[in-house]
């Protein structure tokens, strides 16, 4: 394959050689299709240049705040991510499809594909929330019979939908697009130096985007051994601290119950962990043993069987779920109070526009800076690397590794210059503006003084700050975290709502995507 890939390098290899050097490398060992056949470090890595690939974030718990005015993160050359991905968050063909977005390898037919599961997806969301919108008052019984009644009517479309779903997710993990496609390392016994936990979560986490033979299901769990992996601590009290959280039920879903729940829902929860820790277990270890296979074809066969076995497992998990949403009906705890600004309406507002305004205005500045570095030719020699901040922008540029200052452009050239200027100019305006801004926030905490009784001290104004931006942000996801809770505690949906309803507090909560990852290659002599 390694020679394959250097005759046939990337801007000129047909289709058609991807698609026979994919079908060859499934027949070669795994050593031999990633260049490893010592297992060592020091095996060269493919000519062509690694792909980035995005993963989604991580879902909340149930009921932590997402805020929408954070300042943005993203920055120019980052690998930021596609903003379609926002659509598909819950997707099991979110990273596969986001190498094909970034790439901007989308064809006509895939695009129709993607276009008629969304319209589809849309038009069954919309049916379900009008049935628990309609049913909303009534008495849980007739409540129950609205949803299974809309599940039974659902449950064919809901199949097909999440058929086409592993369908993209399958059509588009192929070849070069692979997580694994320059991986020259594997987890598990042939290691000589061990695993680390970041290590494994990478692994288990692509493989629920990659890997054949695994059913939807393991592959969400996948997600869940991986969190769990990293979130991990080195000492039982902070481990108790991050684990705090169940994760129930459909996968990815975390709630933290009420302290006193009824004994008999406590020890339904209690089986619910135990039979889902079992088949964790089951399948981490699979993986860990089968990633180093020496034929990708066993390692999809051996992974196929698995499901097939855990299938009347899923089965099981769910019905306790069910079971304990049941329970969980008469407990008050698990519906939040409606959310309460500590201050009047019109306080509330200053305080929220003028928390939107700064977001707004550091968006605004690093679209022009963006647009201003659009302007610099690929393969230019001088990079420009700069802060923004509320004293305006710090501006360096950068002369390339490997490139001399003395060479075709330099950090004292004409391009260069023009460049610094006008991202300066950008840096000024930023600084009147968020001035502005200052000076209104000073005038508005004067006010709220004033609104506490004219002797409030620095630190009271900012405790009720803070408690306008809680009641502001818990306002702004309440929408996302009604469908959230539905998905998991509404007695009588079927598995394929909940996941359906999941996905879609998911895109309501606006979480941030991750920046890109590029393909793994060598792996570190050390953790």
């Amino acid at each position: 394959m390694t020679l394959a890939c250097t005759l046939l390098p990337r801007p000129f290899r047909p289709r058609i050689w991807g698609t026979l050097l994919t079908a060859l490398a499934s027949l070669l060992p795994a050593s031999a299709q990633f260049d490893s056949s010592t297992g060592g470090n020091n095996q060269s890595v493919p000519s062509f240049r690694p792909l980035p690939i995005f993963f989604p974030p991580n879902p909340p718990p149930l009921g932590r705040l997402v805020t929408k005015l954070s300042i943005p993160t993203n920055a120019p050359g980052q690998r930021n991510a596609p903003p379609e991905l926002a659509t598909h968050l819950y997707e099991p063909f979110y990273a596969p499809l986001s190498t094909h977005l970034w790439e901007r390898k989308i064809s006509d037919r895939l695009r129709r594909r993607l276009d008629l599961y969304r319209t589809e997806r849309a038009a069954l969301l919309t049916e379900l929330r009008a049935t628990i919108e309609r049913s909303r008052g009534d008495e849980p019984a007739a409540r129950r019979v609205a949803v299974t009644t809309l599940a039974s009517q659902q449950a064919v479309r809901l199949g097909e939908q999440e058929t086409a779903a592993e369908q993209l997710r399958a059509d588009l993990a192929t070849g070069e697009y692979d997580w694994s496609a320059l991986r020259d390392w594997r987890i598990g016994g042939r290691n000589t130096r061990g695993d680390s936990p970041v290590e494994l979560a990478s692994v288990l986490r692509a493989y629920a985007y990659y890997q054949a033979g695994l059913a939807p299901a393991q592959r969400r769990l996948l997600r869940e051994i991986s969190i769990e992996l990293v979130s991990g601590a080195e000492d039982a009290t902070t481990a108790a601290q991050q684990q705090q959280f169940l994760f129930f039920s459909p996968e990815l879903a975390r709630v933290k119950l009420p302290d006193h729940i009824p004994a008999e829902v406590a020890g339904k929860v209690a089986t619910f962990e135990t039979k889902k820790s079992a088949l964790k277990k089951e399948l981490f270890d699979a993986v860990v043993a089968q990633d180093g296979a020496t034929f990708a074809f066993t390692r999809t066969g051996a992974l196929k069987t698995l499901a097939e076995k855990q299938a009347a497992g899923f089965t099981a998990l769910e019905q306790v779920a069910d079971e304990i949403r049941d329970g969980l009906v008469i407990v008050p705890d698990l519906a939040p109070p409606a959310p309460r600004s500590p201050l009047p309406p019109q306080l509330t507002q200053r305080v929220v526009a003028a928390l939107e305004g700064r977001a707004a205005l550091v968006r605004e500045s690093r679209a022009r800076i963006d647009t201003i570095l659009a302007r610099v030719p690929d393969g230019y020699p001088v990079t420009f690397s700069y802060t923004l901040d509320n004293e305006g922008i710090k501006v360096r540029p950068i002369v390339r590794r490997g490139r001399s200052s003395s060479g075709s452009a330099s950090p004292t050239d004409a391009l260069t210059n023009t460049v610094v200027a006008d991202l300066k100019l950008v840096g000024d305006d930023h600084k009147v503006r968020s001035d502005e801004i200052s000076r209104d926030v000073e005038s508005l905490r004067e006010d709220i003084g004033r609104h506490l009784g004219g002797n409030a001290k620095p630190l009271a104004i900012d405790e009720v700050i803070d408690g306008v931006v809680r009641y502001h942000v818990a306002a702004e996801n309440e929408d996302a975290y009604r469908d959230y809770r539905a998905a998991m505690l509404e007695p009588g949906l079927s598995a394929p709502q909940r996941r359906l309803l999941f996905a879609a507090a998911l895109e309501r909560l606006e979480l941030p995507l991750p920046r890109g990852e590029l393909q793994p290659t060598r792996r570190p002599a050390g953790w």
